[in-house]
């Protein structure tokens, strides 16, 4: 099951569930950034109306965090 949960800087927690909804993942990158989106893809409600979750962070961040899974996956 799909699922998103923030923290707010109120400290209040946020959270988007995708149910047993598919979901549409795209990843954007530019030379700074990188953005992720997840949506609910389903026909029975309009584009605006639907659940989705998007994070947007630092490149550098996002390559360090990928570089470090690659790694641990190859020592197992």
């Amino acid at each position: 099951m799909s699922h998103a949960i923030i923290r707010g800087k109120s400290g209040r927690r946020h959270e988007v569930d995708f149910e047993d909804n598919p979901v549409r993942v795209e990843i954007y990158a530019s030379d700074e950034t990188v953005e992720i989106v997840v949506e609910a893809d389903s026909d029975e409600l309009p584009q605006e109306r639907r659940r989705f979750a998007l994070i947007n962070i630092p490149r550098s961040l996002f390559s360090q965090a990928t570089a470090e899974i690659a790694k641990r996956n190859r020592l197992r």
